[in-house]
């Protein structure tokens, strides 16, 4: 086979899994969601708070949809889109890395001026920027390690113990948010669902802890 067909056969592979189109799809709504916003509020600070906090959320929201899988599934296994959502499920962590960052770099260089600005962060401001910091290091760890070949080289099961750094990388991202978003520093609708989903996630995943002992019991009684 020469090198044409190789490339060929590679692209024709890629172009025909499904997680190569939503990471497309994810990266090409990443342009248009900043545009629009560009389009409608004038240029200025106004605007890149829109454009991070916007990134901001959707990377809260992919982030989220990543964690839930795992507990919605077993907890209901016949669900129609169990295939399809599990099958999704790394491309869909990878995108929050990806809004995740852009969110990180627009906050950083466009809104506290770099490396400059540290010197007027106050102390829950520091804080706050070292959760997030440990939080997007985590997902930048997992996107990394999440292609084929690395999970090859690896081994599924390091992989499968590696992938529960997202725990904590969460766990920084949510006390991230609420020390530092305007959102939740009142009571207002956007804190109001975050806690509910958070909510409904532990209940999911007690549930999932449940099962997962009742089967170890009695795969060991038999």
């Amino acid at each position: 086979m020469t090198i044409r067909e190789k490339l060929a056969k590679g692209f024709e592979s890629l172009t025909s899994n499904s997680r190569f189109w939503i990471l497309c799809s994810g990266i090409t709504a990443s342009f248009l969601i900043a545009g629009a916003i560009q389009l409608y509020i004038p240029a200025g600070s106004e605007q890149s708070i829109r454009i991070e906090q916007t990134f901001a959320f959707i990377s809260l929201a992919l982030l989220y949809l990543a964690l839930l899988a795992s507990p919605l599934l077993k907890v209901f296994p016949k669900l129609p889109i169990k295939k399809a959502y599990t099958h999704a499920r790394r491309p869909i962590g990878v995108l929050a890395f990806y809004y995740a960052f852009l969110h990180a770099y627009i906050t950083f260089f466009s809104q506290l001026g770099g490396v400059k600005g540290i010197a007027y962060y106050n102390g829950q401001y520091e804080l706050s920027i070292f959760l997030g910091l440990i939080g997007l290091v985590i997902l930048c760890v997992l996107t990394l390690t999440s292609m084929d070949w690395v999970i090859r080289k690896m081994t599924f099961k390091n992989w499968k113990l590696l992938q529960r750094l997202v725990y904590i990388g969460s766990l920084a991202i949510f006390l991230h948010v609420i020390i530092i978003g305007t959102h939740y520093n009142v009571f207002t609708v956007t804190a109001l669902v975050t806690y509910v989903a958070v909510a409904i996630l532990v209940v999911l995943e007690l549930l999932r802890i449940r099962l997962v002992v009742i089967e170890k019991r009695g795969s060991s009684r038999a």
